[in-house]
């Protein structure tokens, strides 16, 4: 009996450290697949060539509206989100670029590593680079509309990282959909835009009331819509991953 209580235990405790090992290796490539991704990036071009886009968007609409003319908070909110969501538009372009080159993603797939690791890596990748062309483009927003924002930058930031952690991790589902049609940079707006109708229209209506002065009370419905939008869509974006990047 004593033997076999050894045995046993010894047993487990085989199971546990292989557990703990597989655990400890999904967490190592997990790190190691988004260091890759923000070092394979070429930040250089991508964010510039973005944030010359988002320029160019709001140095004509400024043109359209009358350069240095007070705009409404409405269409100025509307103005900015244009800019910034178009231009985020062109990095998830590139999201699965090293992947899709001699099927690479078939070996990812084969190592013993969960897909959705590789979909966090490659939403955290979306998310910083979102992250620094919005460092940019807000505000030359605040600059080229004579908008001030003094006392309200942190509900800004609020509603700035809501809508990035839905588009990114919507962005990344729908480009893995994409990466597998040949014509993917003209399918990725077509199947991205009518899901991401609600949070841009709740971010919009959030920030219309941000840049008009109201209190957070007028626009906390619009907070928990995108808050919403973001709980449900990251968890079927999670789930939905591992299918989506087999079959393509």
């Amino acid at each position: 009996k004593k033997t076999r209580r050894i045995e046993r235990k010894h047993a487990f405790t085989l199971i546990n450290n292989k557990k703990n090992s597989h655990i400890n290796f999904i967490i190592f490539f997990f790190k190691q697949k988004t260091a890759y991704e923000i070092k394979e990036c070429d930040w250089s071009s991508d964010v510039c060539s973005s944030d010359l886009f988002g320029f160019l968007v709001l140095v004509i609409l400024n043109i359209a509206t009358g350069i240095g003319s007070k705009v409404d908070p409405s269409i100025s909110a509307g103005l900015l989100w244009l800019a910034i969501i178009f231009s985020a538009v062109l990095g998830l372009n590139r999201v699965f670029t090293h992947e899709n080159e001699n099927r690479c993603i078939d070996g990812l797939l084969l190592s013993p590593i969960e897909p959705e690791s590789i979909f966090l890596a490659k939403m955290i990748v979306n998310l910083v680079f979102m992250i620094m062309a919005e460092i940019i483009l807000i505000p030359l927003f605040f600059i080229l509309y004579n908008n001030t924002i003094v006392g309200r930058l942190p509900m800004l930031i609020v509603i700035v990282m809501l809508l990035n952690l839905g588009f990114s991790s919507v962005g990344t589902l729908v480009s893995a959909i994409s990466s597998g049609i040949k014509k993917n940079d003209m399918m990725l707006p077509i199947l991205l835009f009518p899901v991401l109708i609600p949070l841009i229209a709740a971010t919009v209506k959030s920030t219309a009331e941000l840049l008009g002065g109201a209190g957070v009370e007028k626009y906390s419905q619009w907070l928990y819509l995108t808050g919403a939008f973001d709980l449900i869509f990251f968890g079927c974006s999670y789930l939905l991953f591992e299918h989506v990047i087999k079959e393509g």
